[in-house]
Protein backbone atom coordinates (compact mmCIF):
# COMPACT_ATOMS: atom_id res chain seq x y z
CA UNK A 1 0.00 0.00 0.00
CA UNK A 2 1.37 3.27 -1.26
CA UNK A 3 1.56 6.26 1.29
CA UNK A 4 -0.56 9.04 0.10
CA UNK A 5 -0.44 12.62 1.21
CA UNK A 6 -2.64 15.96 0.09
CA UNK A 7 -0.24 18.84 1.16
CA UNK A 8 -0.34 22.76 0.78
CA UNK A 9 3.21 24.96 0.71
CA UNK A 10 3.97 26.65 4.04
CA UNK A 11 6.16 29.67 4.04
CA UNK A 12 9.99 28.61 5.34
CA UNK A 13 9.58 31.77 7.84
CA UNK A 14 6.36 30.45 9.23
CA UNK A 15 7.61 26.85 11.41
CA UNK A 16 10.75 26.27 11.95
CA UNK A 17 10.18 21.52 11.83
CA UNK A 18 8.10 19.43 11.13
CA UNK A 19 4.83 18.91 13.77
CA UNK A 20 2.36 15.91 14.54
CA UNK A 21 -1.61 16.80 14.75
CA UNK A 22 -4.66 14.97 15.42
CA UNK A 23 -6.64 13.74 12.28
CA UNK A 24 -3.40 12.25 9.71
CA UNK A 25 -2.30 15.99 9.94
CA UNK A 26 1.17 17.33 9.81
CA UNK A 27 3.52 19.77 9.32
CA UNK A 28 6.93 17.87 7.56
CA UNK A 29 9.21 18.01 4.68
CA UNK A 30 8.79 15.91 1.56
CA UNK A 31 12.24 14.84 0.19
CA UNK A 32 12.82 14.38 -2.57
CA UNK A 33 9.53 15.38 -4.63
CA UNK A 34 10.03 14.33 -8.81
CA UNK A 35 9.06 17.72 -10.37
CA UNK A 36 10.24 16.67 -13.61
CA UNK A 37 6.69 15.04 -14.41
CA UNK A 38 4.93 16.57 -11.83
CA UNK A 39 0.99 17.04 -12.39
CA UNK A 40 1.47 20.65 -11.34
CA UNK A 41 3.86 21.33 -13.99
CA UNK A 42 0.44 21.51 -15.74
CA UNK A 43 -0.95 24.12 -14.10
CA UNK A 44 1.26 26.57 -11.76
CA UNK A 45 3.42 29.40 -13.12
CA UNK A 46 7.07 28.74 -13.36
CA UNK A 47 7.43 30.82 -10.48
CA UNK A 48 5.33 29.05 -8.44
CA UNK A 49 7.02 26.40 -9.66
CA UNK A 50 9.98 27.10 -8.09
CA UNK A 51 8.84 28.61 -5.44
CA UNK A 52 7.35 24.84 -4.80
CA UNK A 53 10.77 23.35 -5.19
CA UNK A 54 12.42 25.80 -2.59
CA UNK A 55 9.56 24.82 0.18
CA UNK A 56 10.67 23.38 3.07
CA UNK A 57 8.06 22.25 5.18
CA UNK A 58 4.59 21.44 3.95
CA UNK A 59 1.16 20.74 5.63
CA UNK A 60 -0.20 17.28 4.87
CA UNK A 61 -2.88 15.25 5.34
CA UNK A 62 -2.22 11.72 5.12
CA UNK A 63 -4.36 9.06 3.62
CA UNK A 64 -4.17 5.26 4.20
CA UNK A 65 -5.25 4.03 1.17
CA UNK A 66 -4.09 2.35 -1.76
CA UNK A 67 -6.43 3.89 -4.28
CA UNK A 68 -7.05 7.50 -4.11
CA UNK A 69 -8.36 9.17 -6.64
CA UNK A 70 -12.27 10.79 -7.89
CA UNK A 71 -14.60 11.38 -5.40
CA UNK A 72 -12.27 10.25 -3.10
CA UNK A 73 -9.60 12.79 -4.02
CA UNK A 74 -12.27 15.80 -3.63
CA UNK A 75 -13.00 14.73 -0.37
CA UNK A 76 -9.24 14.94 0.70
CA UNK A 77 -8.76 18.25 -0.92
CA UNK A 78 -11.50 19.86 0.90
CA UNK A 79 -9.67 18.37 4.34
CA UNK A 80 -6.09 20.00 3.31
CA UNK A 81 -8.14 23.18 2.43
CA UNK A 82 -10.15 23.48 5.76
CA UNK A 83 -6.65 22.44 7.55
CA UNK A 84 -5.11 25.55 5.32
CA UNK A 85 -7.91 27.54 6.55
CA UNK A 86 -7.49 26.08 10.17
CA UNK A 87 -3.62 28.11 10.03
CA UNK A 88 -5.20 31.50 8.76
CA UNK A 89 -7.38 31.43 11.39
CA UNK A 90 -4.34 31.08 14.04
CA UNK A 91 -2.53 34.03 12.42
CA UNK A 92 -3.67 35.21 8.77
CA UNK A 93 -0.17 35.70 6.91
CA UNK A 94 -1.42 35.01 3.99
CA UNK A 95 -0.42 31.46 1.81
CA UNK A 96 -0.46 29.86 -1.66
CA UNK A 97 -3.58 28.37 -2.62
CA UNK A 98 -2.04 25.53 -4.04
CA UNK A 99 -3.05 21.79 -2.42
CA UNK A 100 -0.83 19.11 -3.93
CA UNK A 101 -1.31 15.26 -4.15
CA UNK A 102 1.53 12.88 -3.57
CA UNK A 103 1.95 9.43 -3.58
CA UNK A 104 5.16 8.04 -2.26
CA UNK A 105 7.54 5.90 -4.38
CA UNK A 106 11.01 4.36 -4.27
CA UNK A 107 12.24 7.32 -6.15
CA UNK A 108 10.41 10.10 -3.69
CA UNK A 109 7.35 11.70 -4.06
CA UNK A 110 5.41 11.87 -6.96
CA UNK A 111 2.77 14.81 -7.55
CA UNK A 112 -0.17 13.17 -9.40
CA UNK A 113 -3.13 15.64 -8.36
CA UNK A 114 -3.28 19.35 -8.30
CA UNK A 115 -6.14 21.71 -6.76
CA UNK A 116 -5.12 25.42 -7.45
CA UNK A 117 -6.83 28.01 -5.45
CA UNK A 118 -6.18 32.00 -5.46
CA UNK A 119 -3.24 32.93 -3.40
CA UNK A 120 -3.95 35.12 0.16
CA UNK A 121 -1.91 37.95 0.72
CA UNK A 122 0.01 38.93 3.45
CA UNK A 123 -0.37 42.45 5.27
CA UNK A 124 1.79 44.63 6.96
CA UNK A 125 1.41 42.60 10.31
CA UNK A 126 0.91 39.53 8.81
CA UNK A 127 4.66 39.65 7.20
CA UNK A 128 6.27 40.27 10.88
CA UNK A 129 4.32 37.64 12.46
CA UNK A 130 5.22 33.88 12.49
CA UNK A 131 2.69 31.49 12.45
CA UNK A 132 4.88 29.43 15.23
CA UNK A 133 4.96 32.15 17.58
CA UNK A 134 0.62 32.66 17.70
CA UNK A 135 -0.36 29.32 18.99
CA UNK A 136 0.12 26.63 16.66
CA UNK A 137 -0.94 24.49 19.73
CA UNK A 138 -4.07 25.46 19.37
CA UNK A 139 -4.23 23.95 15.96
CA UNK A 140 -6.45 20.42 16.65
CA UNK A 141 -9.77 22.76 18.09
CA UNK A 142 -9.51 25.13 15.28
CA UNK A 143 -9.38 22.50 12.73
CA UNK A 144 -12.32 21.11 14.13
CA UNK A 145 -13.89 24.33 14.53
CA UNK A 146 -13.46 25.04 10.84
CA UNK A 147 -14.27 20.83 9.77
CA UNK A 148 -17.19 20.87 12.09
CA UNK A 149 -18.98 24.38 10.66
CA UNK A 150 -18.60 22.98 6.98
CA UNK A 151 -19.84 19.52 7.87
CA UNK A 152 -22.94 20.56 9.98
CA UNK A 153 -23.16 23.79 7.08
CA UNK A 154 -23.20 25.92 10.21
CA UNK A 155 -23.52 28.93 7.85
CA UNK A 156 -23.02 31.92 10.84
CA UNK A 157 -19.34 30.40 10.72
CA UNK A 158 -18.78 28.95 7.39
CA UNK A 159 -19.31 32.46 5.58
CA UNK A 160 -17.03 34.62 8.03
CA UNK A 161 -14.65 31.87 7.02
CA UNK A 162 -15.09 32.33 3.41
CA UNK A 163 -15.41 35.80 3.57
CA UNK A 164 -11.91 36.19 5.26
CA UNK A 165 -10.66 33.72 2.55
CA UNK A 166 -12.00 36.47 -0.12
CA UNK A 167 -10.79 39.32 1.89
CA UNK A 168 -7.28 37.92 1.60
CA UNK A 169 -7.56 37.08 -1.67
CA UNK A 170 -8.97 40.26 -3.06
CA UNK A 171 -5.63 42.53 -3.24
CA UNK A 172 -7.58 45.81 -2.65
CA UNK A 173 -7.36 47.12 0.73
CA UNK A 174 -10.85 48.72 0.89
CA UNK A 175 -13.25 45.42 -0.15
CA UNK A 176 -10.72 43.53 2.23
CA UNK A 177 -11.63 45.38 4.98
CA UNK A 178 -14.94 45.67 3.96
CA UNK A 179 -15.42 41.46 3.50
CA UNK A 180 -13.57 40.82 6.72
CA UNK A 181 -15.95 43.46 8.81
CA UNK A 182 -18.76 41.93 6.93
CA UNK A 183 -17.73 38.47 8.22
CA UNK A 184 -18.04 39.86 11.58
CA UNK A 185 -21.05 41.51 11.18
CA UNK A 186 -22.53 37.84 9.94
CA UNK A 187 -21.26 36.47 13.67
CA UNK A 188 -22.49 39.26 15.85
CA UNK A 189 -25.99 39.56 14.08
CA UNK A 190 -26.09 43.41 14.18
CA UNK A 191 -27.33 45.08 12.12
CA UNK A 192 -25.77 48.57 13.33
CA UNK A 193 -23.05 50.21 14.18
CA UNK A 194 -23.79 50.38 17.60
CA UNK A 195 -24.73 46.69 18.39
CA UNK A 196 -21.84 46.06 16.42
CA UNK A 197 -19.77 48.07 18.63
CA UNK A 198 -20.54 46.73 22.10
CA UNK A 199 -21.30 43.48 20.97
CA UNK A 200 -17.82 43.08 19.45
CA UNK A 201 -15.99 44.97 22.07
CA UNK A 202 -17.95 43.00 24.98
CA UNK A 203 -17.20 39.92 23.11
CA UNK A 204 -13.28 40.45 22.36
CA UNK A 205 -12.68 43.24 25.44
CA UNK A 206 -11.81 46.43 25.18
CA UNK A 207 -8.42 46.55 26.02
CA UNK A 208 -7.46 43.51 23.91
CA UNK A 209 -4.78 44.13 21.58
CA UNK A 210 -5.66 43.43 17.75
CA UNK A 211 -2.40 42.47 16.49
CA UNK A 212 -0.22 40.47 18.08
CA UNK A 213 3.63 40.71 18.85
CA UNK A 214 5.94 40.22 15.80
CA UNK A 215 8.46 37.66 15.61
CA UNK A 216 11.40 39.74 14.18
CA UNK A 217 11.49 42.50 16.96
CA UNK A 218 9.61 41.37 19.46
CA UNK A 219 7.35 45.07 19.61
CA UNK A 220 3.86 44.89 20.66
CA UNK A 221 1.77 47.12 18.34
CA UNK A 222 -0.55 49.19 20.58
CA UNK A 223 -3.54 49.21 19.00
CA UNK A 224 -6.65 47.92 20.67
CA UNK A 225 -10.07 46.82 19.61
CA UNK A 226 -11.39 50.35 21.29
CA UNK A 227 -9.25 52.22 19.10
CA UNK A 228 -10.45 50.82 16.13
CA UNK A 229 -14.15 49.73 16.73
CA UNK A 230 -15.74 53.34 15.79
CA UNK A 231 -14.26 53.39 12.11
CA UNK A 232 -14.63 49.52 11.33
CA UNK A 233 -17.81 49.33 10.86
CA UNK A 234 -18.24 53.14 9.44
CA UNK A 235 -15.71 52.38 6.87
CA UNK A 236 -17.48 48.87 5.93
CA UNK A 237 -20.28 50.95 5.42
CA UNK A 238 -18.60 53.88 3.14
CA UNK A 239 -17.28 51.27 0.95
CA UNK A 240 -20.34 48.78 0.81
CA UNK A 241 -22.92 51.60 -0.27
CA UNK A 242 -20.43 53.09 -2.97
CA UNK A 243 -19.60 56.18 -1.28
CA UNK A 244 -15.99 58.38 -2.04
CA UNK A 245 -13.91 57.51 0.73
CA UNK A 246 -13.62 60.62 3.01
CA UNK A 247 -9.69 62.27 2.95
CA UNK A 248 -10.25 62.14 6.77
CA UNK A 249 -9.09 60.09 8.49
CA UNK A 250 -8.86 57.24 5.98
CA UNK A 251 -6.45 58.54 3.57
CA UNK A 252 -4.70 59.54 5.97
CA UNK A 253 -0.98 58.50 6.54
CA UNK A 254 -1.09 56.43 10.11
CA UNK A 255 1.99 55.46 11.46
CA UNK A 256 1.39 51.85 13.57
CA UNK A 257 3.03 52.24 16.66
CA UNK A 258 4.58 49.76 19.02
CA UNK A 259 4.06 50.37 22.93
CA UNK A 260 7.17 51.24 22.72
CA UNK A 261 6.74 54.44 20.84
CA UNK A 262 8.79 52.90 17.70
CA UNK A 263 6.85 53.04 14.31
CA UNK A 264 6.10 49.61 13.20
CA UNK A 265 5.79 50.51 9.50
CA UNK A 266 8.87 51.32 7.20
CA UNK A 267 6.79 53.11 4.42
CA UNK A 268 3.74 54.36 3.58
CA UNK A 269 0.85 53.45 5.35
CA UNK A 270 -2.72 54.96 5.70
CA UNK A 271 -5.38 54.41 7.73
CA UNK A 272 -7.48 52.52 5.22
CA UNK A 273 -4.75 50.06 5.51
CA UNK A 274 -5.05 49.96 9.12
CA UNK A 275 -8.64 49.09 8.80
CA UNK A 276 -8.01 46.34 6.46
CA UNK A 277 -6.08 44.79 9.18
CA UNK A 278 -7.68 45.71 12.12
CA UNK A 279 -10.46 44.02 10.18
CA UNK A 280 -8.11 40.71 9.38
CA UNK A 281 -6.72 40.22 12.66
CA UNK A 282 -9.84 41.25 14.53
CA UNK A 283 -12.10 38.77 12.61
CA UNK A 284 -9.53 35.88 13.25
CA UNK A 285 -9.59 36.44 16.85
CA UNK A 286 -13.14 36.32 16.89
CA UNK A 287 -12.99 32.90 15.32
CA UNK A 288 -10.54 31.51 17.43
CA UNK A 289 -12.25 32.26 20.52
CA UNK A 290 -15.56 30.43 19.02
CA UNK A 291 -13.54 28.07 18.77
CA UNK A 292 -11.09 27.44 21.66
CA UNK A 293 -13.82 28.30 23.88
CA UNK A 294 -16.66 25.19 22.64
CA UNK A 295 -19.01 28.12 21.45
CA UNK A 296 -20.23 26.15 18.41
CA UNK A 297 -23.36 24.72 19.69
CA UNK A 298 -24.20 28.11 21.04
CA UNK A 299 -23.56 29.71 17.23
CA UNK A 300 -25.42 26.86 15.56
CA UNK A 301 -28.51 28.04 17.93
CA UNK A 302 -29.89 31.24 17.10
CA UNK A 303 -31.66 31.66 20.18
CA UNK A 304 -29.14 30.70 22.15
CA UNK A 305 -26.33 32.89 20.38
CA UNK A 306 -29.06 35.64 20.59
CA UNK A 307 -29.16 35.35 24.10
CA UNK A 308 -25.16 35.23 24.61
CA UNK A 309 -24.69 38.38 22.56
CA UNK A 310 -27.05 40.34 24.36
CA UNK A 311 -25.09 39.70 27.22
CA UNK A 312 -21.90 41.05 25.87
CA UNK A 313 -23.77 44.36 24.87
CA UNK A 314 -24.72 44.20 28.60
CA UNK A 315 -21.23 43.61 29.58
CA UNK A 316 -19.58 46.50 27.23
CA UNK A 317 -21.98 49.36 27.97
CA UNK A 318 -21.00 48.45 32.02
CA UNK A 319 -17.18 48.80 30.55
CA UNK A 320 -17.20 52.12 29.48
CA UNK A 321 -16.82 54.60 26.43
CA UNK A 322 -14.96 53.29 23.06
CA UNK A 323 -11.93 55.53 22.27
CA UNK A 324 -11.72 58.10 19.91
CA UNK A 325 -9.23 57.33 17.54
CA UNK A 326 -5.87 58.04 16.95
CA UNK A 327 -4.31 58.89 13.77
CA UNK A 328 -0.17 58.56 14.18
CA UNK A 329 1.10 60.78 12.03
Amino acid sequence: MSEVLFATPLKNTSVSGPREFNNGISIRALSPISWDFANAKRWVSEEDQEALALTELWLCVAVESDHVEGNADDDHFRRIYQAAMALQVICPTGAKQIFLKFVRTSEGWDNTGTNIGKNLCSTLVGRVARLEDQGLDRFDVIYEGVKTAFAKSIIRVVNPIQLLEHGMQVGNKNLGALMFVMGLDVLLMAGGAKRFNLRLGGFLGLDSWVFPRDSILGCQPETKVSDVLRHLYAFRSIVAHGQEIPARPYRQRHDLLSTDGDRINSGPYDYAELMEEAGLFVLTATLRKIFTESLMEDVADVGRWKDRLRSYERSCSRTGELNSPTIRR
